[in-house]
């Protein structure tokens, strides 16, 4: 799409004749370009509100740079040469807009250039560079670009933690959390998120509790469902199951994510029954699952030993919903079977599969099959483990334990030999002293 075209490229924009007044003002051009789709709305940009002669203003470009995000970075060239001819390229916000989309594909050089082409203290022009670094993977170059902000407000700290917790660098983006709390900067919405994220995957129960006492304080008793989702899925994972259902119990909106979020906790923490209901509850709300929620629906059926539910779930997963089923499911399927001792159905599953099992399927197999004793397909699904990843110990072990304990020590010692020939380390024992 050659936007250029329908644009006078000699000094400024063409102005429209008496005889060519446009049939639309900006504002309404404005609005069928913000509510069409990314194509349309650069297709309607150049090739019906530049002819009809009606001028964009900055708010155009906020649209269409935001539809050049979404992959079409062939036009940006032509939109950011419009800016320019329309004198618009020195507001604070089209330069934070085009920072931010040449970042989203990774044009560092152009990042450079649009904030070094004019001095500048606003802060939006400097938050939007620090964001942008972060995108691009440089974090340091972000962390150099805050630290040398002339002025910061909340946005600026958000985006800073946002760095860090995006690029789950979780000590460091707690770091921040714990220097915005000391300086008594506001948390924004994307903070506390990035703060209860990082908590989380850290288990930092503290952090994750202030973070909810500034929720609270704030005045959000009822928080959004992206905030609700984080701060339940912070005490799920913390071991506070209860605490999570609190949240999820009192947020007024649950969208996708909030009910995956708390059936995936409850499943995880041995509470089958529990995450089965509210999956129901869910489905009874309208909600349709996805590929992620199935995943957390079968791994609470296998920890439950719910053998005959989750075969109804594999199935209805793909004949009702159309979910084409993945390594993980795969995996949860072995795994619930062979719990209750299903060997020949989860083996039968494992050789049906249309891919290649991966390391996860095979090492619920080998568990599976040496706990039974079946000791042929254990060798199989062993051998497989080992050509994935020869180096680790564990499925040696494993298949070595369960010829120790029929008493076949001759294949014991020939797995001894093959793990020394490989360079497999042993795993250390160690005592209940130590």
């Amino acid at each position: 799409m050659k936007l250029h075209n329908a644009f006078s490229v000699h000094g400024s924009p063409s102005e429209p004749s008496d005889t060519a007044r446009p049939t639309r003002s900006t504002v309404e051009w404005n609005s069928i370009i913000r509510r069409s789709p990314p194509v349309k709305s650069l297709s309607v940009y150049a090739h019906a509100m530049l002819p009809s002669g009606a001028l964009p203003n900055k708010f155009t470009f906020t649209f269409l740079l935001k539809a050049c995000i979404h992959g079409f970075f062939s036009s940006l060239s032509c939109l950011h040469a419009h800016i320019i001819l329309l004198g618009l390229h020195r507001d604070p916000f089209l330069r934070s807009s085009l920072i931010t989309t040449y970042a989203h594909h990774r044009q560092v050089s152009m990042v450079d250039h649009l904030f070094r082409q004019e001095t500048s203290n606003d802060t939006v022009v400097h938050t939007a560079l620090v964001s942008a670094y972060a995108r691009c993977g440089l974090l340091e170059s972000a962390r150099k670009a805050f630290d040398e902000m002339p002025q910061r407000n909340p946005v600026s700290w958000a985006a800073l933690l946002t760095a860090y917790s995006g690029s789950t660098r979780d000590v460091e983006a707690l770091g921040v959390f714990r220097r915005m709390l000391i300086e008594s900067v506001e948390c924004t919405e994307a903070a506390l998120v990035c703060a209860l994220s990082s908590a989380a995957r850290l288990g930092a129960l503290m952090y994750g509790q202030r973070a909810h006492l500034l929720i609270v304080v704030s005045g959000m008793h009822v928080p959004s469902a992206a905030l609700g989702t984080a701060l339940l899925g912070m005490y799920a994972k913390c071991g506070l199951v209860d605490d999570a259902l609190k949240v999820f119990d009192r947020m007024p909106q649950r969208d996708q994510p909030a009910w995956t979020a708390m059936i995936s906790a409850l499943a995880a923490h041995g509470r089958g029954p529990e995450a089965l209901d509210l999956f129901g509850e869910m489905l009874e709300f309208g909600f349709k699952p996805d590929s992620v929620i199935c995943i957390a629906v079968l791994h609470a059926c296998s920890h439950a030993g719910l053998v005959e539910k989750a075969r109804e779930y594999f199935n209805l997963m793909v004949r009702v919903y159309g979910i084409r089923p993945g390594l993980e499911h795969y995996g949860c399927m072995v795994d619930v079977l062979g719990r209750a001792g299903q060997v020949e159905e989860a083996w039968k599953m494992v050789h049906s599969m249309p891919m290649e099992a991966d390391e996860y399927v095979l090492k619920s197999l080998l568990y599976t099959c040496c706990n039974h004793m079946f000791l042929e397909y254990a060798e199989w699904a062993a051998e497989k483990l080992m050509s994935l990843n020869a180096g680790q110990a564990s499925s040696y072990v494993l298949l070595s334990n369960a010829y120790a304990s029929l008493g076949q020590w001759d294949s014991v010692e020939r797995l001894r030999k093959l793990m020394r020939a490989r360079g497999v380390p042993k795993i250390s024992g160690s005592s209940a002293v130590e």
